[in-house]
């Protein structure tokens, strides 16, 4: 139940990634538009991994009388807001604020997957969406970070 809705609002949440892609490659690199374009797709993606974590924390706490040790998956699931937070906070360099939102998103999709593949606490659509959004952001900011800088 909610498999339609949660997909068609999870790609819709990818525009904002792709919309900032696409105005930075007809934007010019040396102009003050162009990075604080880089900027923006940077703080959306930390709002997103924030998200993301935050749902994992749900999942985690929802099912915590099923989980023998919740501390380390706990701690895992704050780690991609902290990431994030500290590449919003590096505004002069926006190549290793790139790198931070990978490693978030990539932390992420771990997390997700051991939360499926260990912990069975989420079910096999929600994993699939999930690590398929999330795939296609770090493609994404794969490709942002290698033309952008």
């Amino acid at each position: 139940m909610g498999q339609q809705q949660s997909y068609i609002l999870g790609s819709l949440g990818l525009i904002p990634f792709i919309a900032i892609i696409l105005l930075c490659v007809i934007s010019p690199p040396d102009s003050k538009v162009y990075s604080l374009l880089i900027f923006i797709y940077i703080a959306y993606a930390a709002v997103i991994s924030s998200f993301l974590a935050g749902i994992q924390w749900g999942l985690i706490t929802s099912f915590a009388d099923k989980i023998y040790y919740v501390l380390i998956p706990l701690s895992v699931s704050v780690m991609p807001p902290l990431i994030s937070w500290v590449a919003l906070l590096l505004v002069d360099g926006q190549r290793i604020s790139l790198s931070l939102v990978l490693g978030s998103f990539l932390l992420i999709s771990f997390h997700d997957y051991y939360l499926y593949q260990q912990l069975k606490i989420t079910p096999l659509w929600f994993i699939r969406m999930r690590l398929i959004l999330s795939i296609i952001v770090i493609i994404l900011t794969s490709l942002l970070f290698i033309y952008a800088v």
